[in-house]
């Protein structure tokens, strides 16, 4: 990255551009609701340049282009800005380049992905880190909840949850085995997180709860074994999927839709997108789920996804050369 390991002034010396990495996210994955999340092969990548002297200069490439701010409300200058008040540090100058394959708006973490990237933008440019505990509860801090931010940060599959120190995220990944195959469809209508969340209920029988639990445990052991044997009962749900199905025409029918190689099917994040798990790859259910869309007046697209098992830690440590 071009800087040396000696501080100046808070920041490492001799540093020039650095670079961040974060991928995509999809949370929830049926039962697993606020606790579980994957990690996709698609990017934010942030250039970062310090300058001479204070204020930013920021400029925005790919998804989400005409949509996302260029001022101090854009996530990856809030994440710069939450590490530096971690610090008790000075915000420097700095000139950043945001590149995104993320689309915006839609369940795939776009936001978890510029907080995490802000974060470690600035841990980089001053030369101390936070352990991960730490990074993910300030990521979670910003972004509302922390599935999303520890699979951005961690990669694989990975359960989470806030601690009694609601500032540190206590947080597990299995890598996920690269056949396993992820369909993402995004309809062309965003989802907002708050009103997904405005369509939950307050409370939930202790028979949905036990549903959703038992799921979540059969979920979670088959991805931990190393088997990731999924079946599609393993994604079922009675928290929050038919609610927030209710927003976007043809959500139904595409959590309903069957295939043989279907593993499993869900809501990918609060939506509107919908994610699909095969073994291999399956053309037909990405037309079918399109076509469950489209039959109900809404266009979308099918993107052909793996795992991404490093995540933003990961790809900062292969840089560094760290095993």
């Amino acid at each position: 990255m071009g800087w040396g390991r000696g501080v100046e002034g808070g920041r490492p010396a001799g540093i020039r551009m650095l670079e961040v990495a974060v991928p995509a996210t999809s949370a929830n994955l049926g039962c697993a609701f606020d606790c579980a999340a994957l990690a996709l092969n698609l990017e934010l990548v942030v250039e970062a340049t310090p300058l001479p002297f204070a204020g930013l200069e920021l400029q925005c490439e790919g998804e989400g282009v005409d949509t996302i701010p260029t001022d101090s409300s854009n996530l990856v200058v809030q994440g710069i800005n939450r590490l530096y008040a971690w610090l008790e540090a000075p915000v420097p100058g700095l000139r950043l380049r945001l590149r995104s394959a993320i689309p915006v708006g839609v369940g795939l973490g776009s936001s978890a992905a510029a907080i995490v990237a802000g974060l470690l933008i600035g841990s980089q440019l001053y030369g101390r880190r936070p352990d991960d505990a730490t990074l993910i509860g300030l990521a979670a801090e910003l972004d509302g909840h922390p599935d999303n931010a520890a699979a951005a940060y961690l990669g694989g599959l990975v359960v989470s949850a806030s601690g009694a120190d609601s500032r540190r995220v206590l947080s597990r990944k299995a890598k996920v085995p690269q056949e396993l195959e992820f369909i993402v469809v995004v309809p062309d209508r965003p989802m907002p997180t708050s009103a997904s969340r405005a369509a939950l209920p307050d409370a939930y029988s202790r028979v949905d709860a036990v549903h959703n639990l038992q799921r979540a445990a059969l979920l979670v052991a088959s991805a931990f074994s190393g088997e990731f044997d999924f079946e599609p009962e393993f994604f079922a749900d009675r928290w929050h999927q038919s609610q927030r199905a209710e927003l976007m025409p043809g959500l139904a029918d595409c959590l309903a839709l069957e295939h043989p190689d279907l593993l499993g099917v869900c809501l990918s994040g609060a939506g509107s997108s919908v994610l699909a798990v095969t073994r291999r790859p399956a053309p037909e259910i990405a037309d079918q789920l399109l076509q469950c869309f489209r039959s109900k007046g809404v266009e979308a697209r099918a993107l052909a996804l793996s795992a991404d098992n490093l995540g933003a830690k990961g790809r900062l440590l292969e840089e560094l050369g760290v095993s």
